[in-house]
């Protein structure tokens, strides 16, 4: 099975810059559905990956301690280059769907971006897209 029938399409996916703040990738998360963003160039090529994991584990150090003020300056001033997973690791669309996962369970990540050979975003690729395609999978008839 070809990945592009089962990843999330770049027109679907909201990206981000490695030189937007923290406070924007705020509003990214609570607008999207995804976990994941992926931060690109001006011409939309991959050069990073950040999680909500990875959001929450750079503000945890300062949240219980700092006033909202504090809080609040660090959001503005606090970079997605300064946080993000860099290089990541990529796939192409013509990976298949077995070396995919097991890219997912080796690297011990939870997705994979998806792009051509100049590492242009095209989609991105979760072990949720994999578990919901072997779900829907109708089996084979055996003889």
């Amino acid at each position: 099975m070809a990945l592009n029938a089962i990843m999330t399409p770049r027109s679907k996916l909201i990206t981000t810059q490695g030189d937007a703040t923290l406070a924007s990738l705020r509003a990214v998360f609570s607008q999207a559905r995804f976990q994941h963003v992926p931060v690109v160039d001006g011409v939309d090529k991959v050069i990073g990956i950040v999680s909500i994991k990875d959001y929450f584990k750079e503000l945890s150090p300062i949240m219980d301690a700092a006033s909202d003020q504090t809080i609040g300056l660090f959001m503005r001033t606090r970079k997605v280059h300064q946080v993000m997973v860099s290089p990541v690791i990529t796939v192409t669309p013509d990976t298949s769907l077995r070396v995919a996962a097991g890219m997912l369970i080796e690297h011990n990540i939870s997705c994979l971006l998806i792009t051509d050979s100049q590492q242009h975003l095209l989609g991105l690729l979760s072990w949720k897209d994999i578990v919901k395609t072997a779900l829907l999978a109708k089996p084979a008839n055996k003889a």
